[in-house]
């Protein structure tokens, strides 16, 4: 999914005699467009050029965003030339010699004739609101903003396909692509994202800031740093598969594949003894429970609902079931901290058989489907 671009901006070791400004994202309808006298609402994030190291940053004081007046004054020359005619949602790079600087005196933690370099994403002009969510404390869960008004709203099992966008807490975009599909709820995707859209409309934009445990966690991917706060802009595209089309049906497990195998061999059956991988979900989304473990297929010894759900797949399979109530707790017990009288979903997948009905363990169903195979 993650899409790591081919260039990265300011990996050149010579340094500019002028301010030079490289665009990172420019919203395709840049309808507000900063003039001289705007007031800028800004988060920038502040390098030394040679060294990278940072001297400045809005994104370590409460992420609340600074303001200036374009064109009159009140921070750098070099500022003043690199946001000019910026789009809301619009983010930079400005790399920034020292004459446009602090100059041959410096300020601060800056030395004399540093070379500067800001990453730049302009938020608000004037009393305009953002057009992206700037947080002014750092959530510990997942933030969303988008439209909830309609018929059908995207819900934990449901197949949905977006367009999306990715940027880190600097504002350099990480992350982009479209066509994507997944059933809401399954781990296909970050958590912030699997959850974030739960609730949400077809169409959007969806807007998510997502914490490091709902996100890469402690994790290096690919440009995002460990521990990283993360942000998406999410269009819900395609709302394809819903619970109101019979996802959903009391008192009978039902279930669509979220990874299906092709060209499969044995099936699961009743009375099959299977290493199976789950996650359970509430209905509103949480996830409660995930693990793997060894499971008799038919006994109703755990879940009895994942009795029906399992007979059928084929080893590497997956599927999203929702299990009511009747058949997700045994004897009227509790599972996941889930009220008896609650149902839940489960992504359920056969990581292999290990011993069948009829007495035939893994390595005698390896050899059949070898043998299967080359008889093809």
């Amino acid at each position: 999914m993650m899409i790591l671009l081919s260039f990265l901006f300011g990996l050149v070791t010579s340094e500019p005699t002028d301010v030079t400004v490289h665009v990172l994202y420019r919203p395709p309808n840049c309808t507000d467009i900063a003039r001289k006298g705007d007031v800028m609402h800004v988060q920038y994030l502040g390098r030394f050029y040679k060294t990278r190291e940072t001297f400045d940053s809005s994104y370590n004081r409460d992420n609340v965003p600074f303001h200036y007046t374009l064109g009159v004054g009140g921070v750098i020359e070099g500022y003043q030339i690199g946001t000019k005619e910026m789009c809301i949602n619009e983010r930079r790079r400005l790399i920034v010699p020292s004459k446009y600087a602090y100059g041959a005196k410096g300020t601060g933690n800056i030395p004399g004739y540093s070379t500067l370099m800001f990453d730049v994403h302009l938020v608000q002009i004037n009393s305009k609101p953002p057009s992206y969510p700037v947080p002014l404390e750092l959530p510990t869960e997942v933030t969303s903003t988008g439209s909830k008004d309609c018929e059908t709203p995207i819900s934990v099992g449901d197949e949905v396909e977006i367009e999306y966008t990715g940027w880190l807490p600097d504002g350099k975009v990480f992350d982009e692509g479209a066509g994507l599909k997944f059933v809401v709820g399954s781990k296909q995707l970050i958590a912030g994202i699997d959850q974030g859209v739960v609730g949400y409309c077809k169409g959007g934009p969806i807007q998510l800031t997502i914490p490091p445990k709902m996100g890469y966690g402690s994790r290096w991917e690919g440009p995002v740093p460990q521990w990283s706060y993360v942000y998406y802009e999410v269009t819900v595209t395609q709302h394809l598969v819903t619970k109101s089309e019979g996802e959903e049906k009391e008192g009978e497990v039902t279930c669509k594949k979220s990874r299906d195998v092709t060209n499969c061999g044995y099936v699961v059956a009743a009375g099959d003894y299977i290493q199976l991988s789950y996650t359970v979900t509430k209905p509103e989304g949480e996830v409660v429970g995930s693990g793997e473990m060894r499971y008799p297929v038919g006994r109703g010894l755990f879940v009895p609902g994942w009795d029906a759900a399992l007979v059928g797949m084929c080893p590497g399979e997956e599927r999203v079931c929702w299990v009511p109530a009747n058949l997700a707790h045994k004897s009227g017990s509790s599972l996941f901290l889930i009220p008896p009288e609650t149902g839940f979903y489960s992504k359920l997948t056969v990581v292999k058989v290990l011993l069948t009905a009829d007495g035939r363990d893994s390595v005698d169903l390896l050899q059949e489907e070898k043998i299967r195979r080359e008889e093809l």
